[in-house]
């Protein structure tokens, strides 16, 4: 839930761009909506949807309980979008929030048959987001993507030491997200 908010934070603060604000508040603003309406907003949700039973845990462990929470979330995404169209907001950040939703749509389809790592397709689509933006913007700070990819890692095994997964779950979860985030930003920024 938190990775459109670090893709803000990252392209705000770390990675050089022409976009420029006439009032230096608006970068904190957007953060402040982006992290309501993709963090806030949907963790009420998952809160709602534990008291009224239909999911048994916080964690939404099993496969079938994930179809609502990841339904519900791709509606407050998509509002979330629909209210950044009226705004000043960089297109890097709107882009990259239509990924989420994309992504968010791809594993409530894969979730039909499946269970695929919602955590690997955050943090892949993390990684892709901000590389594509390097290689079009020319960033000069690896450390950061290779920061991205080495917390990636450490969040893969996470899952798979909690038997949250299996590898191919992790992997495909990953590889989802990354592909989704990495090309829509990069075609549609190129």
């Amino acid at each position: 839930m938190v990775m459109v908010t670090y893709a803000a934070i990252i392209y705000f603060y770390f990675i050089p761009s022409e976009f420029s604000f006439p009032d230096k508040t608006i970068p904190l603003r957007i953060l402040g909506l982006l992290f309501s309406s993709t963090v806030v907003i949907p963790m009420i949700t998952l809160l709602v949807l534990l008291k009224v039973g239909n999911i048994k845990t916080i964690q939404i462990e099993e496969q079938k309980e994930r179809n609502w929470p990841i339904l519900l979330a791709a509606i407050i995404y998509l509002g979330a979008f629909y209210i950044l169209q009226n705004r000043v907001v960089p297109v890097f950040i709107q882009l990259f929030l239509l990924g989420a939703i994309v992504g968010i749509l791809l594993s409530l389809l894969i979730n039909i048959k499946w269970k695929i790592s919602l955590h690997m397709i955050g943090i892949g689509g993390l990684c892709g987001g901000i590389l594509s933006i390097f290689i079009l913007q020319q960033g000069e700070n690896p450390l950061i993507l290779a920061g991205l990819f080495f917390l990636s890692g450490l969040l893969g095994t996470a899952r798979l030491y909690l038997n949250a997964h299996t590898p191919a779950q992790i992997f495909f979860g990953f590889l989802a997200g990354f592909s989704i985030e990495f090309f829509l930003l990069f075609m549609m920024l190129h």
